[in-house]
């Protein structure tokens, strides 16, 4: 298992993690079984059981060393940070355009807001200190992100790709009715 996720390994898919998982606790199970044991059944299934907890500890093990290694986890909150920012900043721009001032200035408060929150989180980060108030401003950028950024952009995605798949049936219809023509 170590071969295949340990810290010299980069980040795998959570699937592929816990296939190969299932493989290293087939593989000791077997192992257990195949092995003549001294002390009866009731012995052997105590120790079963405590290769068992072995199994999920280390599944739990791995799968925090293999999520640290995963790089878009971890510049989701500056991404959302920025992204919230250009959000706010265009936003100020058109309502001062319209002159909707106290709709501009609440834009500007986020602005400014937003990149407080990035400073913070990046200087606790670097330095390592405050744990739970970067946890907190990661808990927040993922809200926003789940709630927020995620659903836009999964209706912009599936606009494009439809847009897309439009534009490439004209296209064929166009060669096939030139094709019919010649």
């Amino acid at each position: 298992m170590d071969k295949r996720v340990g810290g010299d390994v980069g980040y795998i898919n959570e699937t592929e993690l816990l296939s190969h998982h299932a493989q290293a606790c087939e593989g000791a199970e077997k192992l257990f079984n195949s092995t003549r044991k001294m002390g009866g059944a009731e012995l052997s299934k105590t120790y079963q059981e405590k290769l068992e907890k072995f199994e999920e500890d280390q599944l739990n093990q791995y799968t925090k060393i293999n999520e640290s290694k995963n790089v878009f986890k971890t510049a989701r909150t500056p991404i959302t940070m920025f992204i919230v920012m250009a959000v706010a900043y265009v936003a100020h721009s058109i309502l001062a355009f319209l002159y909707l001032g106290p709709l501009a200035l609440l834009s500007n408060m986020v602005f400014w807001g937003s990149m407080g929150t990035l400073g913070l989180w990046v200087a606790l980060k670097w330095k390592g200190e405050k744990p739970d108030i970067t946890q907190a401003i990661d808990n927040g950028a993922e809200f926003i992100w789940d709630q927020g950024l995620l659903p836009v952009y999964v209706i912009a995605v599936a606009m494009t790709t439809t847009a897309a798949i439009k534009h490439a049936q004209n296209v064929s219809n166009r060669r096939g009715s030139k094709s019919k023509t010649s």
